[in-house]
């Protein structure tokens, strides 16, 4: 077994199957905790500086979990990075579905000569948000669907036996 802190932060060599779960519970344990430490600390300015590296801290361990897993089936990193873009996407699509293009069409109408007054901005964003909150269950569930699938491929993915050019095969990949 993979210690923790290699398994979460170090993208070299490759991963079998118990250590990628383990990595997956990893960020899902470090997620939750941040989370809740956030919560507790509020809307003070310790919270809003402690949560600026949060997204790149997951970031890198999402590419250092799934990663090594990809370099244990002989593929490279890029095919995480196919699924944070189409993540990405996805949440574009969604919000410029559900509301955002008429956002962006309303304020377009405004320029900074004559800015649009604080009742006008106020009502634009709540109709605003008010649509977006239809379309926030599709996009949690497509989201969630993408790194579901992704998740469950590499989860049960058949490893590469023996050396590659990710380095040599784990004591798990011997035996998967």
């Amino acid at each position: 077994m993979m210690p923790i802190h290699k398994t979460l932060f170090s993208p070299r060599g490759r991963m079998g199957r118990r250590d990628y779960l383990i990595g997956l519970a990893g960020i899902a344990v470090f997620s939750v905790v941040f989370n809740f430490v956030l919560a507790r600390m509020g809307n003070s300015v310790w919270a809003f500086l402690i949560s600026l590296p949060f997204p790149f801290i997951v970031l890198h361990m999402t590419y250092c979990v799934y990663g090594k897993r990809l370099h244990d089936l002989g593929r490279s990193f890029w095919a995480v990075t196919a699924m944070i873009t189409a993540l990405i996407a996805i949440a574009i699509a969604i919000m410029m579905s559900f509301g955002g293009a008429e956002y962006f069409a309303a304020f377009a109408e405004y320029d900074r000569k004559k800015p649009p007054t604080p009742e006008v901005s106020s009502a634009l964003k709540a109709t605003y948000e008010a649509e977006l909150a239809k379309g926030l269950p599709l996009m949690n569930g497509l989201m969630l669907g993408v790194i579901g699938t992704f998740s469950l491929w590499l989860a049960l993915a058949k490893p590469q036996s023996g050396e590659n050019r990710y380095g040599p095969a784990t004591a798990t990949t011997e035996t998967a």
